[in-house]
């Protein structure tokens, strides 16, 4: 059996009539089952497809030509049943696909092989704005402004008009807005906007404010953009600055606008897909959780990540909703290493009494100084600080710690308590071969796309056009690898 009748296959095996309404096409309309039939097999075979390369099969290929009944939609065929049929059902549809090509036992396990890869974004060079300029720039700009404000009013008190505005601390564009407005009430009244007499002061100065009130607006434009980011692209405002893997040879790898995509991979098939502007992994595995939990109905069973997931904060949300959460903890390979002059000063290697209080290596007890209880995450964190009170002649001092008050620590026990749980279950033979196989499936997944079928650039903008495409590339990625499976159990 080809590609292209196993795709047949599966799209006759699922509802299409939930989500695309056949009443309402036309006579002389296309047949939306063999555009979505075509679009999914060139997304399977070629990993990504254009719109021109799918006007192109409809033409040439003949068993698109055969599906199509000698029709040829052109590109714009594609486009807008892509933009009006397609956007707000692909997810859906990629759920059932999920589920018709899913074993039933992977789907009642239910675990996930968690990973996330950065794609560069579709914007043009040197398009970067940084959340840092807001905060420099935009006081600046607005105490330019009041100065232009005390200069209009020291010209009406020399003049002797009764006209005086305020000096504001707080930047407010409705206030410009309103000055810019009486001013040219008031230039109007007086007639002193006429020709061939030169620019009148006043006017001369409401020109230069309302300059720096277009400024003003740009920033506070750029500061609702930013939402809680630091950095956006100007031609996709969607995509975040991100330090890309581009050369590890020349080291010429730059922060470029892009999208953090994670991935749940279940018995080798892609069971949910998140975008995130997020650079950092840590705090995309509870939206991620989240996701997957509103399009399933339940959350997973199991969860395996690498060492850029493991927080508390993801703990506990695992916890709370009864996740064997398998997260490696960023300083996980560090904490295996062997203790020795060099490393014996960091915490982790640090030995511990009987009640945990951590002892330096000349042998002195850490003291409490205060202890912190955090309940954000809904489970109560509890922080113990402490302070090394010997610190003040050890001969060891200055390659231990800068500190004047002396060496301090950190210690949250129910992290250490987590960390103990992970570190115990990679031991066990099934630990390893939990995450050998993450490896495999998770970053063989992005390896597949973006290294076998050479997909790492996103063509369209936005970050609904980015789901749109990574949705499709996805279903591909899932048909492609059920042919496959199909195709060997059938030899």
């Amino acid at each position: 059996m080809t590609l292209f009748q196993t795709i047949q296959e599966v799209i006759g095996r699922i509802n299409i009539g939930k989500w695309i309404d056949f009443h309402r096409q036309r006579r002389d309309a296309y047949d939306p089952i063999a555009l979505l039939t075509i679009l999914l097999f060139a997304y399977a075979r070629y990993g990504y497809a254009s719109l021109r390369q799918l006007e192109e099969m409809s033409r040439y290929d003949l068993r698109c030509r055969w599906l199509l009944q000698g029709q040829t939609p052109s590109y714009k065929t594609y486009q807008r049943f892509i933009n009006n049929q397609l956007k707000g059902t692909l997810e859906e549809i990629s759920h059932q696909v999920y589920l018709c090509i899913q074993d039933q036992k992977a789907l009642e396990a239910a675990i996930l092989m968690i990973d996330g890869t950065k794609f560069e974004a579709n914007a043009n060079k040197m398009t970067f704005f940084w959340g840092a300029w807001v905060k420099r720039y935009r006081p600046r700009h607005w105490q330019k402004a009041m100065e232009i404000v005390r200069q209009l009013n020291r010209y009406f008190k020399v003049q002797g008009i009764a006209v005086r505005y305020s000096i504001l601390k707080e930047p407010t564009l409705k206030y410009l807005m309103e000055i810019d407005e009486r001013l040219d009430a008031w230039l109007q009244e007086v007639g002193a906007i006429r020709k061939g007499r030169g620019i009148h002061p006043v006017a001369k100065l409401k020109r230069e404010l309302g300059s720096v009130a277009k400024s003003l607006f740009s920033y506070a434009l750029a500061k609702d953009i930013l939402g809680e980011r630091n950095s956006f692209s100007k031609t996709d405002p969607d995509a975040t600055m991100m330090h890309m893997k581009y050369d590890y040879y020349n080291h010429t790898n730059v922060f470029k606008p892009g999208y953090n995509v994670q991935i749940g991979v279940n018995n080798g098939y892609i069971a949910y897909s998140y975008i995130s502007p997020d650079v950092n992994d840590t705090k995309t595995a509870i939206p991620f959780l989240e996701g997957y939990r509103n399009q399933f109905g339940d959350d997973p069973k199991m969860v395996v990540t690498d060492a850029g997931y493991g927080s508390f904060e993801n703990y506990a949300y695992a916890q709370l909703h009864q996740i064997q959460a398998i997260l490696k903890y960023p300083r996980y390979q560090k904490k295996k290493e062997k203790v020795k002059e060099k490393n014996q000063f960091q915490l982790m290697h640090m030995k511990r009494n009987g009640e945990g209080t951590p002892i330096c290596p000349q042998g002195y007890d850490f003291e409490i100084e205060k202890i912190r209880v955090d309940m954000k995450t809904g489970v109560p964190r509890t922080t113990i600080h402490y302070r090394n009170q010997h610190c003040e002649n050890c001969p060891l001092r200055s390659r231990c710690t800068t500190s004047k008050k002396g060496r301090s620590a950190r210690i949250s026990p129910q992290l250490e308590k987590y960390q103990k749980e992970v570190d115990a279950y990679l031991e066990t033979e099934e630990g390893k071969r939990r995450m050998a196989q993450r490896s495999s499936e998770a970053e063989g997944a992005f390896g597949d796309i973006k290294k076998n079928f050479g997909y790492s650039l996103l063509r369209r903008r936005g970050e609904s056009g980015v789901r749109v495409e990574l949705g499709l590339v996805i279903l591909g990625y899932n048909l492609r690898h059920y042919h496959r499976q199909r195709t060997k159990l059938m030899k």
